[in-house]
């Protein structure tokens, strides 16, 4: 899901009847298991932070496709100039229709450039959403520099939380939050975690942070053995194998090593080459303070080395399994 790239989010406005159908109460959980949707980074007594939408699309296919028809034009411009550079009379008799063909060429380059590959190159490796208990503050990450980091206070009437749709596909759902002025305009819009294809998805996230706000950490889960950490956000190429073998899903999964290798590869290289370009979100100093955890926190979770790391311990493995099998009942 793209959305908010193409197309736009839209601001200075008023909510939608859709939006108002879709907002997420807090005291609203539809009696559905807390689960972080694989959005979790941190976790500890003080605050939950969440990747947001745009992680899980990093690099991928739209990324992936611009990079390889961008560097195709290039290479058949390249191939036109030294054919016409050979030929009789040089460039300067073939100038008309190598100008008009660098034109498409290089017009088409800045609009994939303009499009996509600028909001997901040389930008940030995410851009994370930290809930903080204690300050009773939500955190929303932009960028480094001043004034980076949208702060709002936990159930302010200026933070709207609900699902969101997909602009391309309908059928994607996130968790999406508008802040509002006074007038009840939208002003800026933030994603929290991945985007799934079921509102109960979503919903189980949801139910998730606000007993998190609500509760506490002791009583976020409703089994021991969900109290793990799935995702790594580092972009190591083990980490980008394992998010394409998720996107690409469970029917191709017995075939990443056969037959769709060459994809599973190419979509691997080009998260992992994307990342590269990019750079590790970091929360203001004061902020930090405001975020600090006791080095003996009892609900802190350890943080995974690569994704999935604790699935190796078969009772968490298995219960993710019963986990997953029971959202393919309401899938």
């Amino acid at each position: 899901m793209l959305t908010g790239w193409y197309p736009a989010f839209k601001y200075r406005r008023a909510l939608s009847p859709d939006e108002l159908a879709r907002e997420l109460p807090q005291n609203d959980t539809r009696n559905l298991s807390p689960d972080d949707a694989l959005g979790l980074v941190r976790f500890n007594s003080t605050f939950m932070e969440f990747v947001d939408r745009t992680f899980k699309s990093k690099g991928m296919v739209a990324t992936l496709s611009a990079i390889v028809i961008s560097s195709l034009l290039l290479f058949g411009l390249s191939a036109l100039l030294v054919k016409a550079h050979k030929m009789p009379g040089g460039l300067i008799a073939e100038a008309i229709p190598v100008a008009i063909v660098a034109a498409v060429v290089l017009g088409a380059m800045a609009i994939f450039w303009t499009l996509h590959l600028k909001r997901d190159l040389f930008q940030y490796t995410h851009y994370p959403v930290r809930f903080n208990r204690v300050t009773r503050k939500v955190y929303f990450f932009r960028h480094n520099g001043p004034g980076g980091v949208v702060v709002m206070p936990w159930g302010s009437p200026h933070a709207f939380f609900h699902i969101g749709r997909g602009g391309q596909d309908p059928n994607l759902r996130d968790l999406r939050c508008h802040l509002l002025d006074r007038h009840r305009q939208v002003q800026q819009t933030f994603t929290i975690g991945h985007f799934w294809n079921h509102d109960d998805d979503i919903r189980e996230q949801w139910a998730l942070i606000c007993r998190y706000m609500k509760d506490g950490p002791e009583h976020c889960f409703d089994d021991p053995l969900d109290r793990v950490i799935t995702l790594s956000p580092k972009g190591t190429l083990r980490n980008c194998w394992m998010l394409v073998c998720l996107m690409m899903g469970t029917t191709l999964f017995p075939l990443r090593y056969t037959l769709m290798f060459p994809i599973y590869g190419a979509l691997t290289l080009s998260r992992w080459l994307t990342f590269k370009t990019c750079r590790a979100p970091v929360f203001p100093p004061e902020l930090e303070a405001e975020c600090a955890i006791a080095p003996d926190d009892p609900y802190a979770l350890p943080e995974p080395r690569f994704m999935a790391e604790f699935a190796s311990d078969p009772a968490i493995y298995a219960r993710a399994l019963q986990r997953h099998r029971e959202r393919m009942l309401w899938r």
